[in-house]
């Protein structure tokens, strides 16, 4: 399998959502090809704005296997949005939507939130709080720093206490971490959020997860 070396060169990129931009290319190793922006790049995970008909359709994550290769064009007069402009583009996406906030402990496999969703439906989450996952090891949204791959996790390739989400009776999982932007329902059913760990009886602490629907 072939990783082009653009991807490695890439690991700095931050937001380009609304930023006048040429398309990127991604391509799968079965064929595939998406037109958009990369986001970022963390835990071997490539986050990628897809383009439909030159506008913002949908954000998508590929494992780094599952990805050939990548383009990059390079942006247009006016460079990267700042923070400030990044952060309004999320308060753009929330307008209008319902809120809701939940209390995750950090010893919970699963949460029920109460919030039923829709197929091609947009949520959003943004997380705060902090747990530990053994009595040494405190970990924020994004989970544990070194990434530990372990197969008793519910994502193996995502770091360890980590927010995850799910919908309930369907096997795709997703990490939230600290991604503010908006994950585009594949089912309809009952969103559950949860810790990315197999151990879960000697965590301690809690998360506040602010889910916009």
């Amino acid at each position: 399998m072939k990783t082009n070396i653009f991807i490695l060169m890439s690991l700095s990129l931050l937001l380009l959502t609304g930023t006048p931009l040429l398309p990127d290319y991604l391509y799968t190793v079965d064929g595939q090809v998406y037109e958009g922006k990369m986001v970022a790049f963390k835990y071997n995970v490539i986050f990628f704005n897809v383009y439909k008909f030159e506008k913002f359709y949908r954000l998508m994550r590929f494992p780094l296997f599952q990805v050939w290769k990548m383009e990059f064009n390079t942006p247009q007069a006016g460079g990267l949005p700042a923070p400030f402009d990044i952060e309004s583009s999320y308060d753009k996406f929330r307008q209008g939507k319902r809120k809701k906030t939940v209390v995750l402990e950090g010893n919970a496999k699963w949460l029920d939130t109460g919030i039923d969703v829709r197929t091609g439906q947009e949520v959003l989450f943004s997380v705060s709080g902090s747990i530990h996952i053994d009595e040494n090891t405190q970990v924020f949204q994004n989970g544990e720093l070194n990434l530990n791959i372990d197969n008793r996790k519910p994502m193996p390739n995502h770091p360890t206490g980590a927010v995850i989400a799910t919908l309930k009776g369907k096997s795709e999982t997703f990490y939230v971490g600290d991604d503010k932007a908006p994950f585009y329902m594949s089912a309809n059913g009952r969103l559950l959020v949860g810790i990315n760990d197999f151990s879960l009886e000697d965590n301690t602490g809690k998360f506040q997860v602010t889910i916009y629907y």
